[in-house]
């Protein structure tokens, strides 16, 4: 039997959650041993139910640990649920779809505990995904100190070289919790650390034909992406004037899932990332792609993603996915 690699997704669902969710949970290369839950699309608790409508929506026995609520500083300040807006991500976090979960997959260990224990006891051989603010990482590390040197990898969706969405320079992800995001990148050395950020996330929209052909031919899975991302797609039109919406969580597990994705050219390996942490360009990503003369003495502590093969990319989604459908979504969708 094939060892699988072991992942922990750290995640805030969140419509481009789902999709990344479901593409890990569907993966043969995968043994997802938990799900660790973080505020940040939406409230918490919001998140958490997601999380077990999803695992129960993939028949799976995956656990569910519950998180940090809010961002360190305010952790520290007392505050336990921050206001989200339903603009994006509609009511509930998933476009206003409801999605039934087994409460009895809610494990009692918070998610720093069990990432903390689960690296411990599985040193060099756990990978972790993150799809939301990486509060639960730096709790994470504060439980177990030197934890990163024992993490075989993280792929984090997270940061930008060139634009920010959240403000005109900050990803929203790491916006939400500079501090944390600040922490893991300060120890990116001891492991290998990817950031898979908006340079490349956005150039990997899903097209109104590709989402019209998930409800057609991708059954109940096919329907229920389709439904998710109905609001969604309203935002984008609204926002960029796109036909279509981009699932950027789903890019940065596809690329876990299959690093060929992205080319040499696409890949800048172990360059320097700094985490703005004050001002008004709280949360931008400061990162050196080209090794500056003035920041050589720097930490190289992250590779940075900024292209990847779209095509290839949707293609691998789908033979991931749905497997009896990719050939025809490869002919007659993509029209390769």
């Amino acid at each position: 039997m094939m060892n699988r690699r072991k992942i922990i997704i750290d995640t805030d669902p969140g419509i481009d959650d789902a999709f990344a969710i479901i593409a890990a949970l569907s993966c043969s290369q995968f043994e997802v041993l938990g799900i660790t839950v973080v505020g940040g699309n939406n409230q918490l608790n919001s998140c958490v139910n997601n999380a077990l409508g999803l695992v129960s929506l993939m028949d799976s026995r995956c656990p569910v640990h519950a998180g940090a609520p809010v961002s360190l500083n305010e952790l520290r300040l007392g505050k336990t649920a921050v206001e989200h807006s339903t603009e994006t991500h509609g009511k509930g976090g998933l476009g206003g779809v409801s999605l039934p979960g087994d409460p009895a997959g809610l494990s009692t260990v918070h998610a720093a505990d069990f990432i903390a224990e689960t690296v411990r006891s599985n040193p060099g051989e756990v990978e972790i995904v993150t799809l939301g603010p990486l509060t639960n990482i730096a709790l994470a590390m504060e439980r177990q100190p030197g934890l990163l040197q024992d993490v075989k990898c993280i792929w984090s969706m997270g940061g930008g070289v060139e634009k920010g969405n959240r403000t005109v320079v900050a990803e929203f992800n790491y916006w939400a919790d500079p501090e944390a995001a600040a922490r893991v990148f300060a120890q990116g050395q001891s492991t290998s650390l990817n950031m898979i950020g908006l340079d490349v996330t956005t150039k990997t929209s899903f097209s109104m034909n590709d989402l019209f052909f998930l409800k057609l031919e991708g059954g109940r899975l096919g329907k229920f992406f389709h439904d998710i991302t109905e609001q969604y797609t309203r935002v984008y039109w609204e926002r960029f004037r796109l036909c279509g919406c981009v699932i950027h969580d789903l890019v940065a597990m596809m690329i876990a899932i299959d690093p060929s994705l992205c080319g040499e050219g696409d890949v800048f390996p172990r360059v320097n990332v700094r985490i703005e942490t004050e001002g008004m360009c709280r949360g931008q990503t400061l990162v050196d792609l080209h090794n500056h003369r003035d920041l050589r003495d720097l930490p190289r502590n992250a590779s940075v993603y900024m292209g990847i093969d779209r095509n290839r990319y949707k293609l691998r989604f789908f033979e991931t996915v749905f497997k009896d459908v990719s050939q025809l979504y490869e002919k007659h969708v993509l029209g390769t």
